[in-house]
């Protein structure tokens, strides 16, 4: 369990059920990275100081619709942004962990920067961007 208490300036929403998430799997079509599953199942969605947002299930499936995700990053889940026109990414897959950022206007991965290699370490410690 993640003591969100810790960071400052942290809203988080009410935790997601195994239903929400299933749904946004399926909307997906695609099955998300465990790692974010238990973010979701703590927080189905959280925000920053306003600036960074960690996506709910409803937002992730907006979000990766709108972002064309599927397309231009294909393999690849939209997670959150910054707020400033950077998009969080994680591979798709149970296993998964890393996280990269990307400009929304160039979604490539090639062209991500690594964020964390762990996404529940990085969230514990105040998602602290420094890329």
């Amino acid at each position: 369990m993640m003591n969100f208490s810790q960071i400052p300036n942290l809203h988080v929403n009410k935790p997601a059920s195994d239903k929400h998430i299933k749904e946004a799997e399926s909307q997906l079509n695609m099955l998300l990275p465990h790692a974010y599953k238990v973010l979701l199942k703590q927080s189905n969605g959280c925000s920053i100081g306003g600036d960074l947002l960690l996506y709910g299930t409803k937002d992730m499936v907006e979000r990766n619709a709108t972002w064309e995700v599927q397309q231009y990053a294909s393999g690849f889940v939209a997670i959150g942004d910054d707020g400033g026109g950077r998009v969080l990414l994680m591979r798709q897959g149970e296993g998964e962990k890393t996280v990269w950022i990307v400009d929304a206007g160039v979604m490539d991965p090639q062209h991500a920067e690594l964020v964390a290699e762990d996404l529940l370490s990085w969230v514990s410690d105040g998602c602290i961007l420094e890329v």
